[in-house]
């Protein structure tokens, strides 16, 4: 690879992450709506398979009855799921507010205790003082103004992104590379071989992720949930859920699922009038309950699931998505892994021998094309 061509990659992969940051969100609707097709594919190549008086059935017919059924199904999904948040806002509103009361009451005392004794607080400071203290200069910096405007903006970005990721999914389903077409256009045509190489690479590597990812999701929430039940915590299953979908989130998601668990759990106890030992009990089982899946799934079902897909130290798959992290936030750990996994596969493609010399394993072009390198 000369220098010219060398400068001319770079600059060109400069520009594309420049814009993928700048429009990270249409980004992140391409990704979905490619995810969504993928999902469908299967059914959409059954149904054209269908002959109705010797004619087969239209891409466009097939695509839109694919999409309406994935849309049912998600539907179905959150009909079922929807329930259990009320039921648990029902309990919530049912709950007599003394209850608060007396159990926060009881644990500030023991806090205050336990910071007075090793000095972190003073003996006329309070930590349920403090706490108000920071309440109301929170509260006081709401105004129903901004209520009403974050409102109406999430609405707005909800809307936008429900229709945006459907429309997509459709084209996407109906012409299934129109989104890759379209990136290879736009790149220069001595460099789309490499292009093809690559997305021939990326697709069986993201494929893999996101399979095992589901199948890790499924069984760490399935793992949550049975051990809740029998543990006898309350809405085991709703937990359960809980904790599989907030698996997408790498490392931390099962633990934010811990903390809404546990705000679940004590919300339904608080109507009994639980005593502090019942509540603690009630912490410490779903602590270890988590602490231990979690482990199994670290160290049990993420080496089997995944295996060498990744093909990344785990340090390394740490760094990359704690920066991601802090780039993009939540979005930015999900999406760090495959984002990571393309970065790598571009380097390889096009700058392997600059950094591993002749051991770089490229892709090399089929045997009859070599042959007729030799002849020409």
């Amino acid at each position: 690879m000369n220098n010219k061509n060398l400068f001319t990659i770079i600059v060109f992969l400069s520009i594309l992450i420049f814009l993928g940051y700048q429009f990270f969100n249409v980004i992140i609707f391409i990704f979905l709506a490619t995810i969504f097709a993928a999902v469908g594919s299967p059914l959409m190549q059954l149904l054209q398979k269908i002959k109705l008086k010797n004619k087969t059935v239209s891409p466009s017919v097939a695509a839109g009855i694919t999409l309406f059924l994935l849309v049912g199904v998600l539907s179905l999904g959150f009909y079922f799921l929807i329930p259990f948040v009320i039921n648990e806002l029902s309990i919530v509103s049912s709950i007599d507010p003394t209850l608060y009361t007396t159990a926060i009451e009881s644990w500030l005392q023991q806090a205050d205790s336990f910071l007075h004794k090793h000095g972190f607080l003073s003996q006329n400071e309070h930590l349920s003082d403090i706490l108000l203290a920071q309440m109301k200069s929170f509260t006081g910096s709401i105004s129903i103004s901004s209520v009403v405007e974050n409102i109406i903006s999430f609405a707005g970005a909800a809307f936008i992104l429900v229709f945006s990721v459907v429309f997509l999914t459709f084209f996407a389903l109906k012409d299934k590379e129109i989104f890759f077409k379209m990136i290879r256009s736009a790149i220069p045509i001595s460099f789309r071989d490499n292009y093809d190489r690559i997305l021939a690479q990326t697709r069986v590597q993201v494929v893999r992720y996101f399979s095992g990812l589901l199948l890790d999701m499924v069984i760490l929430g399935s793992i949550i949930g049975i051990a809740c039940y029998f543990a006898g915590v309350p809405n085991a299953l709703l937990i359960g859920v809980l904790a599989g979908l907030f698996d997408i989130i790498p490392y931390v998601g099962p633990f934010i699922a811990m903390g809404v668990g546990l705000i679940i759990s004590f919300t339904s106890l608080l109507p009994t009038d639980p005593s502090t030992v019942e509540l603690s009990m009630l912490f410490w089982k779903m602590v270890i309950i988590f602490v231990v899946a979690k482990g199994i799934d670290n160290f049990v079902l993420q080496p089997i699931i995944f295996g060498k897909s990744i093909q990344a130290h785990p340090v390394e798959i740490f760094i990359v998505i704690l920066v991601a992290g802090y780039v993009g936030g939540v979005t930015g750990m999900i999406i760090a892994v495959p984002a990571y996994s393309l970065f790598r596969i571009v380097v390889k493609e096009f700058f392997g021998n600059y950094y591993l010399g002749d051991e770089t394993t490229i892709v090399q072009p089929p045997p009859d094309s070599q042959k007729n390198d030799h002849v020409t």
